[in-house]
């Protein structure tokens, strides 16, 4: 079985843009398919989809482009959501966000967005589709945006823990499964959790350190939340998360899974 790959949104972007050549993402998909199946994360496709739900009808088709771009993939393989992933690598429970299932994005709403001309055709009209009009409601997206974001901020309170040292693992497993992932905190999984998303606790202890030097704030690092959610994707050791974010890269020194966060310049020389 092959492993598995997936790519942050600033790829998928850079490609749509024409900033990377799109022979180079073309070869790279053709060249890494013996070894890599190509995933698509389901935080890059939220936010893409979340800029779609903001953008004005001018910019409509850039950010069409650039979902077309991240899901027309042959075979390619659409990703739950993170805790939704985590809780059935992990714990080996039935996922319960059907609303935001692989099926759903890839079966349901990608076809609608790939026959959509405008965002008001596609968010109000509709999309005229085997006889009757299909739209898509994109605050479903905001919404799931502004919930993960809540929850991050409750995430990073943990971490600043009143200006103390960082909390142990067992502390920020118990949190994950409390919130992320709906799950009971026995000490099982909490070892599970703690074991299997040490990339996002690394993560996580360097957003503590940087909030140590001064005032930290959610809205000055949203990236520092994207980056969260990805790398839970980790927890399988299957799993290869590819980015153009060294910062990032150099974050996760210490933890167990940098081997599996590439970066794409050298993932590309190499595949």
């Amino acid at each position: 079985m092959p492993q598995k790959a997936f790519f942050d949104t600033q790829i998928i972007t850079m490609v749509s843009d024409g900033r990377i050549k799109l022979s180079v993402w073309t070869e790279l998909l053709r060249g890494m398919k013996s070894e890599f199946q190509y995933c698509v994360s389901f935080t890059t496709l939220i936010e893409l989809l979340t800029a779609l739900a903001g953008c004005d009808e001018p910019h409509f088709e850039a950010n069409r482009k650039r979902l077309l771009v991240l899901t027309d993939v042959p075979s390619c393989e659409f990703l739950p959501m993170p805790g939704e992933f985590v809780r059935d690598r992990l714990l080996g429970l039935p996922q319960i966000r059907s609303e935001f299932s692989p099926s759903v994005l890839q079966n349901e709403w990608m076809p609608i967005i790939k026959a959509a001309t405008n965002k008001y055709e596609l968010t109000q009209t509709g999309v005229l589709m085997d006889g009757c009009c299909r739209g898509i409601d994109l605050t479903l997206v905001k919404n799931q945006s502004e919930e993960g974001k809540a929850v991050w901020v409750r995430e990073l309170e943990l971490a600043k823990n009143g200006g103390k040292r960082m909390p142990p693992r067992n502390t920020y497993a118990e949190f994950i499964l409390h919130f992320d992932l709906k799950a009971d905190a026995t000490t099982e999984n909490i070892r599970k959790v703690s074991e299997g998303l040490d990339a996002g606790y690394c993560h996580l202890s360097h957003v503590h350190h940087e909030s140590t030097k001064g005032n930290y704030r959610f809205d000055k690092h949203p990236q520092d939340w994207i980056d969260n959610e990805q790398l839970m994707y980790l927890a399988d050791p299957d799993f290869t998360f590819v980015t153009l974010d060294r910062r990032l890269i150099a974050k996760l020194a210490k933890s167990s899974q940098k081997a599996r966060v590439r970066e794409f310049n050298d993932f590309v020389v190499n595949h």
